[in-house]
């Protein structure tokens, strides 16, 4: 799917959606395939879903995210450090 698309499926709601296929360009993702996991009314419990997620699967590239956002704008955030699993 495309996020044009999400948005027409799941207005006004809070999605979690997973990268299927995106690039880095200028230090932004762009999104250009994504899948919808899951859908929520309260951004709460969607981002509760989220760190579960991101804890049992940490190589997929999850996000969540309210589709009154006319574009996905991701800031790519580098992490310098040693990050604790």
């Amino acid at each position: 799917m495309r996020w044009e698309e999400v948005r027409q499926a799941y207005p006004e709601q809070w999605v979690i959606i997973e990268a299927i296929k995106a690039k880095t360009k200028l230090n932004r993702r762009i999104i250009e395939q994504l899948t919808v996991v899951d859908r929520f009314d309260d951004g709460n419990k969607a981002l509760l879903k989220y760190l579960q997620l991101h804890k049992e699967y940490r190589e997929r590239e999850f996000y969540v995210v309210h589709t009154s956002r006319l574009e996905l704008d991701i800031e790519e955030q580098r992490w310098i450090g040693v990050r604790a699993y």
